[in-house]
């Protein structure tokens, strides 16, 4: 046997419920480990002088005594959970009218938005530009920001058209 298994079953051979092959091996750990044998004294001594202590009697009224304590301790608490339950109350009630009239006082100076109407855009070409061949003479299309882009893009699959180049002009010209 070795220290860490006496170890673990020491508290079952102080209290003398193993097994009879596994006390003799206790036993016999202990003639053969200093270390344990003083171990298993330490702990031994230790029972002794706590079995010896004198009894400790509670007085006659004790349990009367704690009962009136334990009632008081019990409505102290009682008190103070009222007093900050009504506090966070309070403090949800404050907090509701506040958020409450910040929206009115919002939604009072509120101005109705109105319509962006952006000009059209338009584009011309110089009749140099403009191909004298071709299935169609150029056309520019313009989207507004309020139609939605696939309109504009079904209407460019359908009609065969050319759209201008947009050549930059250097500034030092």
């Amino acid at each position: 046997m070795d220290c860490r298994e006496f170890c673990d079953n020491h508290l079952a051979f102080v209290d003398d419920t193993l097994a009879g092959v596994e006390l003799v091996r206790m036993q016999l750990h202990l003639t053969e480990c200093d270390v344990c044998a003083q171990h298993d004294a330490t702990i031994r001594r230790s029972l002794m002088l706590f079995r010896n202590l004198p009894r400790i009697e509670p007085s006659a009224d004790f349990s009367k005594r704690l009962e009136i304590k334990l009632h008081e301790v019990k409505m102290a608490d009682a008190a103070a959970n009222h007093r900050s339950s009504l506090r966070f109350r309070a403090g949800v009630a404050v907090a509701s009218a506040v958020m409450l009239a910040y929206i009115g006082v919002s939604l009072r100076h509120v101005d109705t938005p109105q319509d962006l109407v952006l000009p059209p855009v338009v584009a011309t070409a110089t009749t140099s530009e403009v191909p004298t061949s071709g299935p169609a003479p150029e056309m520019i299309a313009a989207v507004p920001a309020g139609i939605p882009i696939w309109t504009a893009a079904l209407f460019a699959e359908q009609t065969p058209a050319h759209f201008a180049s947009i050549q930059l002009v250097s500034a030092a010209r």
